[in-house]
């Protein structure tokens, strides 16, 4: 494919709040970025407290040492590396001595061989917060306008064609906002801006949009997309489904695209992989089919039969709102085999796909052969489990039933609803609503019958 019709600017942000990656698995992204058609990586970390809470705080010796070796890594690998600062929750923007800081916060960075920076400004209040700044300026984007200019102007005079990146204060919309048209229409054009779309996390990314934003702010949104991460409200979302939903002409009108990864570095890759495909070629990108070839890749061949069907029952997030596809399918076979033919026939396959859930749990969480991914999952594989204990009980439960056997369907009864209250009390979210709408349908026509 053409290099004019995929997105110029390919890359990851480690941005999400929560642990960090250690150094070991940032060396092993950045190779594996390198490997797959991604072009930069983004060091953004929110709890590294050096980049935000303490920015203005030199970074320890031996984190300075791990970052230039990560730097040293990227240039090897083709990669830009992006070193991120977001001092917007202390800032001055009229403070000589506050720039002065975050100058040198870059400079050391750049005596390690960086090249490439962005200033976030992003979950930080949008309003100015200091007398000096308010007496100054008369709004924040004026203030962030002010202060990314000089730092534009300083980065001129170490190197002949700077790099440098904005994340806005108010990083979604329609772009048509007063803040985000401010400070579009007043940053030099060689500054990217990013953009999450209509939402925090936009279940579409589409042309029309991008085409709107550049036509009220007068450039291009490079996109930040918060997919696959998962944290805060989303921590018991395992997010290992494709990407979806990104208009096939997005890179028309995009300076780029930007995916914020998991805290889960090897879980990422999955999703990355099929993001991977998208960028390189949008044109031709086909989510399943890209999905089950990351799963084999990063899975391995053998375990990614197994695997599947677990991930299946772990799909959802604000792309995809259909959880478990396959086993809902199931179930309604079921019930229409169970109403209309062979009840016999249908309760031993229900039995025979509780059994083979509760078998690929088991190997994935003992004998998956890759280990740092089963020690990532293991919550979401511990659910998927208790889950196939609950439909196995179940399956017991409609066959005693329909054998007649009242007392052995009431001591049925009984472990359901021990196995239901330990599985819900997992906050995992796996098979979606799937196995409680069916276990509540079995459980009211117990009841019934008792």
């Amino acid at each position: 494919m053409s290099s004019t019709e995929c997105f110029p600017l390919r890359g990851v942000i480690e941005g999400f709040y929560g642990k960090p990656w250690t150094h070991q698995e940032r060396l092993d992204m950045i190779a594996f970025l390198a490997n797959h058609r991604f072009n930069s990586y983004f060091y953004s970390p929110k709890d590294d407290p050096y980049l935000r809470e303490r920015w203005m705080d030199p970074h320890p010796p031996e984190q300075l040492e791990q970052l230039r070796q990560l730097v040293e890594q990227a240039n090897q690998c083709g990669l830009m590396f992006f070193y991120c600062v977001s001092p917007g929750l202390q800032l001055e923007y009229a403070s000589d001595a506050h720039f002065n800081l975050l100058v040198g916060k870059y400079r050391v960075m750049y005596e390690r061989g960086c090249r490439h920076f962005a200033l976030l400004f992003d979950d930080i209040p949008l309003a100015l917060m200091h007398p000096n700044d308010s007496t100054r300026f008369d709004h924040l984007a004026e203030a962030q306008v002010h202060l990314t200019q000089r730092l534009w102007h300083t980065l001129q005079q170490w190197m002949d064609d700077p790099n440098l990146i904005i994340c806005p204060t108010q990083y979604h919309g329609l772009g048509s906002e007063p803040y985000i048209t401010y400070l579009s229409r007043h940053l030099p054009q060689e500054v990217p801006v990013f953009w999450t779309g209509r939402f925090v996390c936009s279940p579409f990314l589409t042309e029309g949009d991008a085409r709107y934003f550049e036509q009220e702010s007068l450039r291009r949104p490079l996109y930040w997309d918060n997919y696959p991460v998962n944290d805060l409200a989303m921590s018991d979302e395992l997010h290992i489904g494709p990407l979806l939903h990104r208009d096939p002409m997005l890179y028309r009108y995009a300076a780029g695209y930007v995916s914020n990864a998991m805290q889960m570095a090897e879980s990422s890759k999955i999703p990355l992989l099929t993001i991977a495909d998208y960028l390189a070629d949008p044109k031709q990108y086909d989510p399943e089919q890209s999905w089950r070839c990351a799963i084999v890749q990063v899975v391995g061949e053998a375990d990614a039969e197994a695997f599947m069907q677990f991930a299946d029952n772990v799909r959802s997030s604000f792309l995809n709102d259909r959880e478990s596809p396959v086993l809902m399918e199931t179930l309604q076979q079921f019930r229409y085999r169970f109403l209309y033919g062979d009840r016999g026939e249908a309760v031993n396959r229900l039995k025979q796909v509780f059994a083979e859930m509760e078998q690929n749990a088991i190997r994935l969480l003992d004998g998956m052969q890759n280990r740092k991914l089963a020690r990532e999952m293991r919550r979401w594989l511990e659910k998927y489990w208790h889950w196939a204990k609950v439909g196995l009980v179940a399956t017991a439960l409609i066959e005693e039933g329909m054998k007649g056997r009242t007392v052995h369907a009431a001591v049925h009864l009984l472990r359901l609803k021990r196995w239901m209250r330990k599985t819900e009390r997992l906050p995992a979210k796996v098979c979606g609503d799937v196995m409680r709408l069916f276990v509540g349908a079995v459980l009211q026509e117990a009841t019934k019958r008792t």
